[in-house]
């Protein structure tokens, strides 16, 4: 049996998100969609789009081993400027 599981139902859906999602890799999809430039959903939205046929396993890993820089280069989304600490 196999399943087809989008990126928007691992953000929605918790109990997804443990079984496929490592932290480290979750961790890095919250920093991707908390840092662009498109808002939250419309993030969430076009990585499904630039992931759709693209084994789940294989995004995940992709989160866990890159940084949200280059998954958000890979994916093509736009990060905001990161505020410096003062």
């Amino acid at each position: 049996m196999k399943a087809e599981v989008t990126i928007e139902q691992v953000w929605l859906n918790k109990s997804l998100s443990d079984f496929f999602f490592r932290d480290q890799a979750y961790n890095t999809l919250e920093e991707l969609v908390a840092r662009s430039s498109m808002g939250d959903l419309d993030t969430i939205y076009h990585l499904n789009d630039a992931t759709d046929g693209m084994d789940i396993d294989d995004v995940e890993e992709m989160f866990y081993s890159e940084s949200v820089e280059y998954c958000a280069d890979e994916f093509g989304i736009e990060l905001e400027e990161e505020e410096d600490e003062e």
